[in-house]
Parts: structure tokens; sequence; C-alpha cells
């Protein structure tokens, strides 16, 4: 009789799993209520976030540019087009807005980060560098921490995060490929907290990454698996005002939810059923509004979730 390889095993629990009541999750569940999604007319969109002026500002990759939303999903505006001059995008992945209201934009063809007002009007734009032995950058999000003015963006093809200040200047960096603290296997979207720590989702070590302001690793959350607290492909990180760490699981159709030290604390559920979402990516927390929006890749559309619990 043939042994069965680790991955064939690793196989043979998903499909099983797959198959499982979603009551199993019942004990597990952190309970919200659905609102009215937003359908967009974006081609698999990626991630999003909300201005100081409450209008929704979503990465719509595929067609090079920004698609502008209102509250109720009514087109504002969009900005953006293919290429590589000013303003122009090829392929842009990630995106975060700073509380006075300017739109970064991780212009991952161009190897580097746009700036740009809130109604779409281009600012400025800073390469993102690697170094002589390393491949082209290639950023897959930003965000602007406000500490010291750092602006954090993850390159994922060389597996650091680089930080700039809002200028553009190169500040300091961290990271390197493999599996230890602070090593990375293509990280992607990021988040911080109230403190300024920094959440990284580790994609293919399987695994969000908390560090302090300056690149400190201070813990893991998650680790591989398809049971409930594990992660198979980790894609969006969002953090709400009582701490809590929403991780998106887009080859599961799942969002789970962490305390900031790590604990699991339940999958996203509705009704005590786990909600499923049609490969959700890109998380976004309003926490004035107790609301968690997540993109769905797939269904070109933006789920819309009341998190009060």
């Amino acid at each position: 009789m043939t042994a069965l390889k680790p991955a064939s095993i690793n196989l043979a629990l998903f499909l099983l799993l797959s198959f499982l009541p979603s009551k199993s999750y019942s004990l597990e569940c952190f309970n919200s209520k659905s609102l009215p999604e937003i359908s967009t007319e974006a081609n698999q969109p990626s991630d999003l976030s909300i201005g100081p002026n409450g209008q929704i500002y979503l990465v719509d990759g595929v067609n090079n540019r920004i698609v502008v939303v209102d509250r109720q999903g009514r087109l504002k505006f969009t900005f953006g087009q293919e290429g590589t001059g000013p303003g122009e995008f090829q392929h842009p992945l990630g995106i975060d807005i700073s509380k006075d209201g300017m739109v970064y934009i991780a212009d991952s063809g161009n190897h580097r980060i746009q700036v740009f007002d809130g109604n779409g009007n281009f600012v400025r734009f800073f390469r993102v560098k690697s170094g002589p032995r390393e491949k082209p950058s290639d950023p897959v999000d930003v965000l602007v921490s406000g500490f010291k003015d750092y602006v954090y963006v993850s390159d994922n093809d060389n597996h650091k995060i680089r930080v700039y200040d809002t200028k553009g200047n190169f500040q300091f960096e961290w990271g390197q490929f493999g599996e230890e603290p602070g090593h990375f296997r293509y990280p992607g979207m990021l988040a911080k907290n109230e403190q300024n720590e920094i959440f990284v989702v580790d994609v293919l070590n399987t695994r969000v990454q908390k560090f302090d302001p300056f690149g400190n690793h201070i813990l893991d959350i998650g680790s591989w698996g398809v049971l409930p607290g594990n992660l198979f492909r980790p894609k969006g990180v969002a953090i709400d005002r009582k701490n809590r760490v929403f991780v998106s699981d887009s080859y599961m159709g799942l969002i789970q939810v962490f305390s900031d030290s790590g604990q699991f604390r339940g999958v996203v559920c509705e009704g005590g059923t786990k909600k499923h979402f049609t490969t959700p990516v890109g998380l976004f927390v309003d926490s004035k509004n107790d609301i968690l929006l997540t993109v769905e890749m797939r269904k070109n559309t933006i789920c819309v979730m009341n998190i009060s619990d």
C-alpha cells in the first residue's frame, strides 16, 4: 500500500472540512449583520479605503484606475489610466488615505507610490527602490502611519517592508526571505492599530506578523491550516477600535477575528452561521460606525457588515 504524502493528507483534510456543515463553527462565531452590499464597475478589485469625506476609494487594478463611490454605491468619479506617466498606473494593488485626505496608491507595475488629493488630482510620486542584488521592487500595499511621518510599503518580490516619509525620503527597511519571525514569504496587505504597531499579511507563511513602528517583531497571528484559527491563504487585514484583528482568507472564503495578542476570537458569522465571501481580499474597518467593508474580488462587490458585537 502506497503511503499518503503530507500534501495528499492536507488536501483530504481540506476537502473533508469543506463539506462540514456551517454550524460546525457555531461555538466560535463572531456574529455580525449584513448591510446592503455595494456593486462596483471594477474588474477584480483588490483593496479599498475611506476618505475623510466618507467616500469609498476602490483599487480597480485590472482597469488601472481608482473608482470612488459613496456609501450607497453611487459612482462619484474615477481617476487613472494605464501608463507610466504621473497619475497613470500599471496594475495598482493597495491603497491608504492619510488623515488629511491624501490618497496613497501602491502602483505595483511602475515600482512606485503615487499620491493624489481627495479629488483624484495627482500630487507626487516616489520610487520604491531595491538593492543591487534584488528584483525590481513590487509594492503591493502602502500604509500611512502618522507616526514620525512614516509611510510603510510592502515589497512583495523582495520580501521586505520599506519605510519612507510622506515626501518619499527613504528611512529604513526590514525583512528577508524566510520563515523566521521578521522574515517574509511575499508580504502583502498592511494595517496598524492605535499604538502605531504594524500588522503585515505574510502570505505564504500563512500568518500575520505584528511589529512595533521600527520593525521589531512582536508576535505572529495565525498559522497554516484549515481549522478555525488557522489561515490557508490570508490576504487582507484590518483593526477595529477594540483592537480586534480581522483577516480575510481568499481561498477559504472566510474572515477570521483575533485579538491583537494573537488569540482566535471567531469566524465572522451571520445568524450563527459562518459567512461565506467570494474571494475576500482587502479589508477596511470604519471604526466610527463599527462597519467592516470587504472587497470580494471575483464578485466585483464590496460586502458591508455591522461588527458591533
